[in-house]
């Protein structure tokens, strides 16, 4: 082979190394926030669907250790979860925060019953303690901080930036009270576009979690769009139904994944990524959620566990 060949092959193939990176750093699961951060999100349904192994339908499940036990639906299989290091949050609480009074009128009841449910939950959140790491113990319960609601007026979008600037806001104002093992979870307005980088929700995302510095702390928030949109809606689900089950997804994925601790390395996946909308099920109280992804450690079956 000649030189100006070679060279040229050589070329060809760090163009193509080139553009598998880019890929693995962007992805339906993981888009580029405002500065260009990689920021965890939970897609549409829709969109996800290629990457599905084994249909979006019921699967039919294998009990284990008097679970139901499903297997996962995307990223490499078993594709287990590996620790990477980071910490986890140990006692765990989420604080709902209604950005005005219109998500506050459909949802704070439904998601403050839910958030109450959830909490200690069998699978839903005890399935989690299996990730704790030593002296940073995950706890099964989740403790409801309870909510605010805000008197905003209703944007038409509002950035990931946005949202951590309003966040600190509430902090410094002492509307909200702020420490480092809470999820504050905003829930935007009817109408609201939420976006993140290039990426919208509706179209890239249904909702997402990040973290950003506070007071030098680590503040761990998640974001709820309005879902009422066709990408984000599922055939007989409430906007409420859909906001518990992506809330489900976000809460888990920031106690487990709040800032490089628990992910799967071949696909960058998280534990929710691996069994999002499939087998969705009601919790005690009625609220949907999605099943979580186990490791099979501490004695969990391995799989997509639900009751």
């Amino acid at each position: 082979m000649s030189m100006s060949r070679r060279t040229m092959v050589l070329f060809a193939l760090g163009l193509f190394l080139v553009s598998v990176s880019v890929f693995a750093q962007e992805n339906h699961w993981k888009v580029k926030g405002d500065n260009g951060e990689t920021v965890s999100v939970l897609p549409p349904s829709a969109n996800v669907k290629a990457q599905e192994n084994h249909g979006l339908g019921t699967q039919v499940p294998t009990a284990q250790n008097g679970y139901s036990v499903f297997n996962a639906s995307y990223g490499s299989i078993p594709g287990l979860l590996s620790d990477h290091g980071g910490s986890v949050i140990s006692n765990a609480a989420f604080f709902a925060i209604y950005y005005n009074s219109q998500p506050a009128s459909t949802l704070q009841s439904g998601i403050n019953s839910f958030v109450n449910n959830f909490s200690g939950s069998d699978p839903g959140m005890k399935v989690i303690t299996q990730y704790s790491k030593a002296g940073n113990a995950i706890s099964a319960t989740l403790g409801n901080s309870g909510s605010f609601v805000d008197n905003n007026s209703t944007p038409r979008r509002i950035s990931d930036s946005q949202i951590q600037s309003y966040l600190a806001s509430k902090f410094n104002a002492g509307q909200v009270a702020f420490n480092n093992h809470t999820i504050y979870g905003v829930y935007l307005p009817q109408g609201t576009k939420s976006t993140l980088g290039s990426s919208s929700s509706c179209t890239s995302y249904c909702g997402y979690h990040s973290s950003f510095t506070y007071n030098g702390q680590t503040a761990i928030y998640a974001v709820f769009p309005y879902n009422d949109c066709s990408g984000c809606s599922l055939t007989g689900k409430t906007v409420l139904d859909m906001e518990t089950i992506v809330t489900s997804h976000e809460i888990r994925e920031a106690i487990t994944d709040p800032v490089n601790a628990w992910w799967e390395s071949a696909s960058g996946y998280e534990a929710d990524d691996k069994c999002a909308w499939h087998n969705l099920y009601q919790q005690a109280g009625g609220a949907w959620v999605q099943p979580e992804y186990s490791n099979a450690l501490a004695g969990w079956p391995r799989g997509c566990v639900t009751p």
